[in-house]
């Protein structure tokens, strides 16, 4: 079956934010996240971060369209990420906001404070993220080869790095980064177009607080097989990856070969060194396996990052904006659940579409069981495009005709949701071209309960949607 038009959000309002001494052009957005530490649909705060300016705002929710600026943080540094952490003593919000230079900014949004600065790092910080097992550990990606892993309690204020992934694991500089769920491994990309993961040790740990972090020299993963260039978004879908790199125009979805995450971590010695060259080196006893393919069509330059909306009991949705205001969506869900049509109204036609069963293409069965398996004050100037329906005719639909009176209407089917080639990429199941803009889209991001999601990018440019859920 197609997703439902509801599967989908739609643009509210968008807006284009000047630098706030009004002295510069518009800003260039890099890195968006909403605030994790709430319940779905409570308060929906996101900050957004480029170059000097620092913003964190909220959706109006009322009839009015745009977003009300909370914070404004604005420094001399080339800032292009951030990533929302917590006070664990008090539970104010804190924001981790990095760049150039590569240094890490803790500050508290509820004061509007600047707690303290993490320094370690020596080149250009592109990525980085909070685990999930706690608000206290954050880990960034460097141009230095490196991910380095912080202690946020204020008992290490002193030495904060705990942990450092460096030796043999990347060649050039990184880009990204992404936590497992479980919080025991982390993925990164970079520009050597390689794509690791690494064991992350129980932390803190009993070198925590000292001046001697704990080294860990190679990956249990490391391959360079799956892209051919600049690794620029990696992400977790379950056990399951997604990645991009610059010039490739698609995301890959693929899986590590031996790799269950329920299982009992490997140990360090496991870890396959670089004595012996070989695309990919793998500790879990193969290689890896290529699933599927989403054609993301202009998307060429490097930090570019797409983003996955992914809950308990609602549906998986994959979103990339592009270089030219248009933005895509894929509702993985309905690949499990489209099968095609029949050919002469026969349901048990063989010639019907069918998702496979036991072939290298992905299966519902694998699918499933990864889905299954996972438990979460100013207003700007805007534009309102409306909070639901498609007044400007802007949507393409991902909908299809399930009977023979339409056969190209299910060769297009075919090209949205079919599964058995992972070599064949899929078109996106909805795309909507913001309006009135030209702009090319850096990062998204998604609020906790999926109501909300923020598309930022060059030229200052916001574009807030919404759906109900």
């Amino acid at each position: 079956m197609a997703p439902s038009d509801s599967a989908f959000p739609t643009v509210k309002s968008i807006a284009r934010i000047n630098s706030l001494d009004r002295k510069h052009e518009a800003t260039q957005f890099f890195g968006c996240q909403f605030y994790p530490y709430t319940l779905p649909g409570v308060d929906p705060v996101f900050a957004t971060v480029g170059k000097a300016e620092t913003i964190v705002c909220r959706p109006r929710t009322d009839d009015e369209s745009g977003v009300e600026i909370i914070r404004w943080f604005k420094d001399d540094d080339e800032n292009n990420s951030c990533v929302w952490s917590q006070d664990l003593a008090t539970g104010d919000p804190l924001l981790c906001v990095a760049g150039q230079p590569p240094n890490i900014k803790i500050l508290n949004v509820k004061t509007g404070e600047l707690v303290r600065t993490l320094i370690g790092h020596g080149k250009e910080i592109n990525d980085l993220a909070i685990s999930p097992l706690s608000p206290a550990i954050l880990a960034s990606a460097s141009m230095d080869y490196t991910v380095r892993f912080w202690s946020l309690n204020a008992a290490h204020e002193q030495q904060p790095c705990m942990l450092i992934c460096g030796g043999e694991g990347h060649k050039e500089g990184l880009l990204t980064l992404a936590f497992h769920p479980s919080g025991r491994y982390l993925l990164t990309g970079g520009m050597d177009c390689v794509v690791n993961l690494w064991t992350i040790p129980d932390l803190p740990n009993d070198v925590t607080g000292t001046d001697k972090p704990t080294i860990i020299h190679y990956p249990h993963f490391s391959s360079s097989a799956v892209h051919t260039d600049f690794v620029d978004c990696v992400a977790w879908y379950h056990d399951l990856i997604l990645s991009k790199c610059a010039n490739e125009n698609k995301i890959v979805l693929w899986r590590i070969e031996g790799f269950d995450s329920s299982s009992t971590p490997p140990s360090p010695g496991s870890a396959p060194t670089t004595h012996e060259f070989r695309p990919t080196r793998s500790a879990f006893g193969g290689t890896y396996q290529r699933l599927l393919q989403f054609e993301a069509l202009e998307t060429t330059p490097f930090y570019m990052r797409f983003s996955l909306f992914c809950q308990f009991g609602k549906r998986p949705i994959l979103v990339i904006g592009n270089e030219k205001s248009k933005v895509f969506f894929w509702d993985l869900q309905s690949l499990e659940e489209w099968e095609g049509s029949s050919k002469d109204g026969d349901e048990n036609n063989d010639n019907r579409f069918k998702i496979p069963r036991a072939k290298k293409g992905i299966a519902r069965k694998i699918l499933s069981k990864q889905r299954e398996s996972s438990v979460a004050s100013t207003t700007t100037t805007t534009t309102n495009t409306g909070s639901s329906g498609d007044p400007n005719g802007l949507f393409y639909s991902a909908s299809f005709n399930t009977t023979d009176e339409n056969i190209e209407g299910n060769s297009r089917a075919r090209q949205k949701f079919a599964v058995d080639d992972p070599f064949k990429t899929l078109i996106p199941h909805r795309t909507y071209v913001v309006p009135r803009v030209t702009f090319a889209s850096r990062q998204i991001a998604w609020s906790v309960g999926g109501e909300w999601m923020v598309v930022v990018g060059d030229q200052g440019m916001i574009a807030l949607f919404t759906r109900q859920v």
